[in-house]
């Protein structure tokens, strides 16, 4: 049973995060300070650091709010008994359309201060909203509390790899560097220019995940 002090800690970093959110929805990423999540909670800039390491953090367990409708979908796929390749595909698009739509939240996200221990920041936003945690097959699962691009992207390489022969183990890192790469890449090019059509980049990653995967090639 949770103490009363517990309770009241999650509570306030449910407040929090919440401020943290609604600021990134009217302001966006690059205007938001401590003192304004701070003012919008209801409480002095200092208390951030009774719950969260700094802004950065507190930024990254607000920016998965914006992962809910992609989690969503992974957790159908889990139900589906797909081909490998479409599997693969599906979960590939479904993580695009989400990206390229907050593309300076995700870029923070997948490529900046806390990027490389997202297991310990998913888990943590689940025990704080554990409401929104979906249920997925082994395999997703594993790729979804990856602890970074690097291995999230890897993951699903190799359950590809493990039921198409068209794919060499022996290619899966390099195959992998040139998907994150090309992958920050085109993050990269949104966050500077808006104005690009989320469908183009999406169908731009698509691609070359096929001529990497050899698709191109069948």
């Amino acid at each position: 049973m949770n103490s009363e002090k517990e309770i009241i800690k999650r509570q306030n970093a449910v407040r929090f995060i919440k401020a943290a959110q609604e600021l990134l929805d009217s302001e966006g990423r690059e205007n938001i300070s401590i003192r304004k999540i701070a003012d919008k909670a209801g409480f002095h800039n200092s208390t951030i650091y009774l719950y969260f390491k700094d802004v950065d953090q507190l930024i990254l367990l607000a920016s998965l709010k914006y992962f809910n409708e992609y989690s969503s979908n992974l957790s159908k796929i889990s139900t589906q008994n797909l081909p490998s390749r479409e599997r693969f595909f599906s979960i590939w698009t479904f993580f695009a359309q989400t990206i390229f739509q907050n593309p300076k939240i995700f870029y923070d996200f997948f490529f900046g201060k806390y990027s490389d221990n997202l297991t310990e920041t998913i888990k943590q936003y689940y025990e704080i909203f554990p409401e929104e945690q979906e249920t997925y097959s082994p395999d997703i699962e594993h790729m979804y509390y990856g602890r970074n691009i690097s291995e999230r992207c890897m993951q699903l390489l190799i359950s590809l790899a493990e039921s198409d022969p068209g794919i060499h183990k022996s290619d899966l890192e390099t195959i992998n560097e040139i998907t994150v790469s090309y992958l920050k890449y085109l993050l990269s090019q949104k966050c500077q220019n808006p104005s690009l059509d989320s469908d183009m980049l999406t169908n731009k990653l698509i691609q070359i995940l096929k001529f990497v995967t050899n698709q191109q090639k069948r």
